[in-house]
This record gives C-alpha cells, sequence and structure tokens, in this order.
C-alpha cells in the first residue's frame, strides 16, 4: 500500500489546467506520482451546518475505466468537491499507485489491486479502519460489505434491473443486482443523478424517498469556453469530415438505440444533406455494421472510434446538430456537453432525458422511427430552427454545474454522519 501527500510548487499549472491534462490522458499512461497534499483544516465558506471536520473516503477504482459516465462523474465532483471544500480531508484509495498525484488537496493512497472484488471487498474495509475514515463515499453504486463507518452511495442509474436493454455481460448483471440492493438498505445516504433515477430507486429497489437526494451532472468547464474556428477546421481536415454532419456520442448499447438513429437516418438521407457521424467503442460492432449494410448507408456513416477528451468540444462545434435517441439513460450528459459548445440537439424523450434537455432541445419518442426522421429533417433543413436551438441549448447547460452539485454532496455527506 502506497499513501502520498504533496504541495503544489510556486508556478505550477492550475487546478482547472492539471485536471483536464490527467482526463486527457488514458488511464494505463497516467503521469508518474508527485508529492501529495491534504486540504486545508479551515473553511473558505460555510456549507451550513458543519460541527466538525471529517475524514472522507473515496474509492476511486472506477479511474481503472478509460472513458464512460462513472469516471466523468468522479474526477469532475472530486476537483470540485476539493476546490470548495477546504474544512474536511479527502482519502482517496486507489486500485495503482499510477493514479497517485492526480488531485491536488487530497490525500490519496494506493491499495495496490485491480480486481473489483479483492479492492472492494478485501483490501479497502480494513484501509478504511486504518486510516481513520468517518465517512466513506462510494460513487459506483455499490458498497461493498464490511464498511467500518457511515457511508453514502451514488446511483448512476438502475440498468441492470432492465434486461430488455442487453446492458451488460449476465455475470455482472447478477452481481450488481444483488450489489444496489445491498447498497441501497446499508448506505445511511443516496445520491442519484437524476430525479428518473430516484424514482426508480423507490420503484424498484423500494427505497424510502427521504433516504435519496438528486445531484445532477453538469458539463465540464471545457465544453463552455468558446472553440476557435481554426480548431473546428482542423479537426475536420484531421478526421475527413468534409460534409455536414448528425452527430451521436456514447457507446452503441443496445439502450443507445443505434439501430432507430440509423433507420431514421436512412429514411432522410436523401432530404438532407448531412452524413451521421459516430463516435465510441467497438462493443457490438457487427450489428452496427450489419445495420448499415442493410438499409444501404455505406458511405454516409462514418466510425470516428474512440475520440480524445480535448477533441470534443471542436466535433460537437463542427457538428449540425446532436443527435441522442436513447431508450434509458440514467442522465445523459452529452446532451449538456454539445448544448455548452452550442450545438443544436435533437433528443429522445426516454427515461432522464426529458429532465435533462427541459424544452431546449428538439425531442422525439425514440420507439417512433417517423418522428425520429422528421425531426432529423427539420433541423437539417432550417436555420433559424438550429438557432433558436443553439440559443436554447447554452442556457439550458448553464442551469447545472459542479459547483453546485459539490454543494449538495457535502450537504448529504453531512446529514449522513449525523444519521
Amino acid at each position: 500500500m502506497v499513501s502520498r501527500r504533496r504541495e503544489s510548487p510556486p508556478g505550477a499549472p492550475s487546478r482547472a489546467e492539471r485536471r483536464e491534462r490527467a482526463r486527457a490522458l488514458p488511464a494505463a499512461d497516467a503521469p508518474p506520482p508527485r508529492a501529495a497534499s491534504r486540504a486545508l483544516p479551515l473553511p473558505l465558506g460555510p456549507p451550513g451546518g458543519y460541527t466538525s471536520s471529517m475524514r472522507i473516503a473515496v474509492s476511486c477504482r472506477s479511474l481503472e475505466y478509460p472513458s464512460g459516465g462513472v469516471r466523468e462523474y468522479l474526477v469532475s465532483l472530486l476537483d470540485a468537491l476539493l476546490e470548495l471544500d477546504r474544512r474536511n480531508t479527502y482519502v482517496l484509495f486507489h486500485s495503482d499507485a499510477r493514479f497517485l498525484g492526480r488531485f491536488p488537496g487530497a490525500e490519496e493512497v494506493s491499495l495496490g489491486c485491480s480486481n473489483r472484488l479483492v479492492f472492494d471487498w478485501f483490501r479497502l474495509p480494513p484501509a478504511l479502519k486504518r486510516h481513520g475514515i468517518d465517512l466513506a463515499f462510494f460513487p459506483s453504486s455499490n458498497m461493498p460489505p464490511g464498511v467500518p463507518c457511515k457511508a453514502v452511495a451514488a446511483m448512476m442509474d438502475l440498468g441492470y434491473f432492465h434486461g430488455e436493454y442487453r446492458m451488460y455481460r449476465l455475470a455482472d448483471t447478477l452481481y450488481m443486482r444483488v450489489a444496489m440492493a445491498r447498497t441501497a438498505r446499508r448506505a445511511e445516504r443516496l445520491l442519484a443523478i437524476s430525479g428518473h433515477t430516484r424514482r426508480e430507486l423507490e420503484d424498484i429497489l423500494g427505497v424510502p424517498g427521504h433516504k435519496v437526494s438528486v445531484t445532477h451532472l453538469a458539463a465540464d468547464p471545457l465544453y463552455h469556453r468558446p472553440v476557435p474556428p481554426e480548431a473546428v477546421a482542423e479537426l475536420k481536415s484531421r478526421l475527413g469530415l468534409t460534409r455536414p454532419f448528425f452527430l451521436y456520442t456514447g457507446n452503441i448499447s443496445p439502450r443507445k438505440n443505434l439501430k432507430g438513429l440509423l433507420e431514421a437516418f436512412a429514411d432522410v438521407k436523401d432530404r438532407a444533406d448531412a452524413d451521421l457521424v459516430v463516435t465510441g467503442g467497438s462493443g457490438w460492432s457487427q450489428d452496427f455494421e450489419r445495420w448499415v449494410a442493410a438499409l444501404g448507408l455505406e458511405g454516409r456513416v462514418r466510425r470516428l472510434g474512440h475520440v480524445e477528451r480535448a477533441d470534443m468540444p471542436a466535433l460537437y462545434a463542427a457538428a449540425l446538430a446532436f443527435v441522442f435517441p436513447s431508450l434509458y439513460e440514467g442522465f445523459g450528459l452529452p446532451v449538456l456537453e454539445a448544448q455548452a459548445v452550442g450545438t443544436p440537439v435533437v433528443c429522445s424523450t426516454a427515461a432522464s432525458l426529458p429532465e435533462v434537455a427541459g424544452q431546449s432541445a428538439l425531442m422525439a419518442d425514440p420507439a417512433d422511427r417517423r418522428a425520429m426522421a422528421q425531426a432529423l429533417a427539420d433541423v437539417a433543413a432550417d436555420p433559424a430552427l438550429r438557432a433558436r436551438l443553439s440559443e436554447a441549448g447554452r442556457a439550458n447547460a448553464a442551469r447545472f454545474s459542479w459547483r453546485e452539485t459539490a454543494r449538495q454532496t457535502l450537504e448529504v455527506f453531512e446529514e449522513a454522519l449525523r444519521a
């Protein structure tokens, strides 16, 4: 086990620059650890009701993931908490020493284990006791047995309980159904990233409403900065994007409804002077390629694979519109990322998405092929509509901030400690 503390040297990059640099690196290629620091023991501002400082543990095993919502949530929330809260001490438990040094202002500990079961069940609980932890925070819907202190867990969604969408492997599904039900019973408080997730916690797992607080996600400040036209032009040239295009970002698992999007796009491809560009991992590739061929869309659909995070604002800005046709989401963070850049959004009406997009996107029933096709045709043909959606989207994205989410999270930590 390795533990480090550090001080930021004079002239070092800002917190925001360090955060972006760390997040842009693949997990396996993290920078070497530097000397670590800890939060100041006195508050800069008064999240109300605090009576004493806490030692708050955070399970950071999710940094193992190369990308995805859980990792984005963990990194963005930690950065905001460490910026906001100078009273409490945050002790971050990593799976590997290569992650040490990513979060200025925290104590960081490596437990030297990437295996989920060994890390959660055998390494973390005794480490919490050794480090004198008052409260433990679990950001990925799973609180292991044997936690020796009070705890808060964040619930991303209840996708494991929706077998019709074939989201996960059977073994993972069975394990997480049990783990999430146990977490819902044992944690003092739960965080839900949307009102939709909160309702599912109540309806599916029977969690009392008073135990759950909604803390929304937000677009990272990276997406709120102006994107220079030359950056957009450079990216389009580098990726060979010579025609207008609709953009989809994310994986292509069945719940994302890429088949439905392809069908709707096939219906308008002769009316809309635009291609379809898709980013994301390689899962379900055979299904995707088969759908493209069956619909006669070769030459009109581009798969870019993984796109570096630093390139995403320019990619959003280059798009005619962003399309998010999901059948199920716990939140839908790409909607806010696109809107923060100013890209018009065509969005599904399913699950949490009306809560996130509000009246700022062109909404369509993801199960209605004609409705989705009409939305694509409308946004492609009407520059005034795109301008209205862009303006409304920027205003909508501004409703959400990581600082506010951090403030609400701190309140829940305090409630849990008193519970």
